[in-house]
């Protein structure tokens, strides 16, 4: 069995400076990932140079769900515990965005939603809803100067609004209707948004 020595002797010799540079590369990140933190600093770039591909789209009419008037009783709370009531949107356009800070697709979003809402914040109802500790979120949210509101899980959503992963998005029209979901990471501050947004606003 040839040693360690030998066979990385052979490698050199059989690999140009371009493969050994992206095998080295390749090992790099190898590494990385095995460590919390790189991995997710990793996996959070990556969400962020895919995200241009992933716009949100809308639903099929027929297959749009629809909130009933008692799923509007959904109630959330600000950091302090103060009970916030989903029902005060009831008529409003809704963004509703189901994340949390430990989620590499979350934080890679979060920059275009913070641009979404600084464009719309007046006119759309923005949910940003995690089910974290308040203090790990407002710190969150001030490292990175984030103006969104954000409100705390206390029970399960509403059945229109169920999910099964981090983060999921929900835009739901001033008539209950959820027009769009998005599982995973996307580009929220994008054209396709936009037109979404404003074709509910008229």
């Amino acid at each position: 069995m040839a040693s360690l020595k030998d066979r990385i002797a052979k490698w050199k010799e059989n690999r140009s400076v371009w493969q050994k540079a992206g095998d080295i590369l390749f090992w790099v990140l190898i590494i990385l990932f095995l460590i919390p933190g790189p991995r997710k600093a990793i996996l959070t770039t990556l969400n962020r140079a895919v995200l241009h591909v992933k716009a949100p789209r809308l639903i099929d009419e027929e297959k749009q769900a629809v909130l009933a008037d008692l799923e509007y009783n959904w109630i959330l709370a600000w950091g302090q515990n103060e009970p916030f009531y989903f029902s005060n949107l009831r008529h409003k356009v809704i963004f509703v965005n189901f994340w949390a800070t430990w989620c590499p697709p979350c934080v890679a979003e979060m920059p275009e939603i913070e641009a979404l809402y600084r464009k719309y914040g007046d006119r759309v109802a923005f949910v940003l809803a995690t089910n974290e500790k308040p203090e790990v979120v407002e710190a969150f949210m001030e490292k990175n100067q984030y103006q969104m509101p954000v409100l705390y899980l206390t029970e399960t959503p509403p059945g229109p609004l169920s999910f099964s992963a981090f983060p999921t998005t929900f835009i739901i029209s001033k008539e209950g209707r959820v027009v769009s979901k998005k599982t995973g990471a996307a580009n929220w501050d994008s054209r396709a948004t936009a037109k979404i947004l404003d074709e509910l606003l008229k």
